[in-house]
């Protein structure tokens, strides 16, 4: 792992700890950007991840102001977690996990023991999360965003000059 990514790992674990709930001016801005089933999910969602979102959206729209969809897909790439019991022990293992154990080591774990059932979800988020946003009704960019934004850049079906503004911003906002 690199530095960079282990300090990125690091911040986002301290500001996931320390994250206090938005105040009610970014919830009504927030409010006023998805649709009210969109909103519904977003609400779920943790505190710091509901933070993190809010950072996430207002460097999309310094990037690209008026891309009222992808100010929404920064709003709600990470929904899926609201799906799956995410304490800090489940993140902390799922970023250890992700790039040393195969998923087929992880299947047969996830037979066995619920922790390992847990982690297997939450790393499965991703897809979780478009399942969420495509029964609320959200643009299809907004689904295929969610799904897709943990993805290489090889691998995406989204438009690449917003997913990397995405990606971008997704990284910045601790």
């Amino acid at each position: 792992m690199s530095r960079n990514r282990l300090r990125h790992l690091v911040s986002r674990f301290v500001f996931t700890l320390t994250a206090k709930a938005p105040e009610q001016d970014d919830l009504d801005w927030v409010r006023q950007q998805l649709s009210d089933r969109e909103f519904e999910l977003w609400v779920q969602m943790s505190s710091a991840d509901r933070l993190h979102s809010i950072l996430v959206a207002k460097r999309v729209l310094k990037e690209l102001p008026g891309d009222e969809t992808v100010l929404a897909a920064g709003l709600l790439h990470d929904v899926g977690k609201v799906a799956v019991r995410s304490g800090v022990a489940t993140r902390i293992a799922a970023y250890v996990a992700k790039p040393i154990i195969s998923a087929q080591l992880l299947n047969r774990l996830a037979l066995r023991r619920s922790f390992f059932s847990n982690l297997k979800s939450f790393l499965n988020y991703p897809r979780l999360g478009a399942d969420l946003l495509e029964g609320a009704g959200s643009d299809e960019f907004v689904v295929r965003w969610a799904a897709e934004h943990h993805l290489r850049k090889d691998k995406w079906t989204v438009d690449e000059r917003r997913g990397e503004v995405l990606v971008r911003a997704d990284y910045l906002a601790v």
